[in-house]
């Protein structure tokens, strides 16, 4: 069986993510999946059926869902130390903890957030700059509960995702 994560990066959305996977994947100690975002433990077993714009096409395109190709992230672990992956919606899911201790229970867990309403504003920058956003930022927050009520991607809940009291209590 291969190595699976001994650490995890659950940090919000828009919240340097992305960066800090690129500069801990450069160290010759450290493996990260090579699929940034898996969202495996908070997608596990479920059908992913997001109704925003794009949203399985960009947002969750690479998706794991199955344990057989989560596993397949770590085929490649040789000798590093440090065996991670990084995936914000890790941190706003509900199922995740519960997912990531009945697989990983000694996993470290380090949580990364943001000011709440800079990361909202991020997140509407990155829909609207790719065209998926067409309303204002007042209008896109106004329209949130719709959207979340519709299953649109986590990405479209620009409120929701940053009230991370309850999101971290779960850890």
């Amino acid at each position: 069986m291969n190595k699976l994560p001994n650490f995890l990066i659950v940090g919000a959305a828009k919240s340097g993510t992305t960066a800090l996977y690129h500069y801990l994947g450069q160290h010759p100690e450290v493996f990260l999946s090579p699929i940034k975002e898996t969202n495996f433990f908070a997608q596990k077993g479920k059908k992913v059926d997001f109704n925003g714009p794009k949203d399985n096409l960009i947002t969750h395109k690479k998706t794991i869902t199955d344990i057989v190709d989560y596993n397949n992230q770590f085929i490649n672990v040789t000798d590093e130390k440090a065996i991670g992956e990084i995936c914000p919606s890790y941190l706003y899911f509900e199922d995740a903890p519960k997912n990531i201790k009945e697989l990983i229970p000694e996993v470290k867990i380090i949580a990364i957030i943001r000011e709440p309403v800079s990361r909202a504003f991020s997140a509407w920058v990155h829909l609207t700059r790719d065209g998926r956003e067409h309303l204002s930022f007042k209008d896109a927050l106004a329209d949130e509960p719709r959207r979340i009520k519709d299953n649109w991607a986590e990405i479209w809940h620009y409120t929701q995702e940053g009230k991370y009291f309850s999101q971290l209590k779960r850890y």
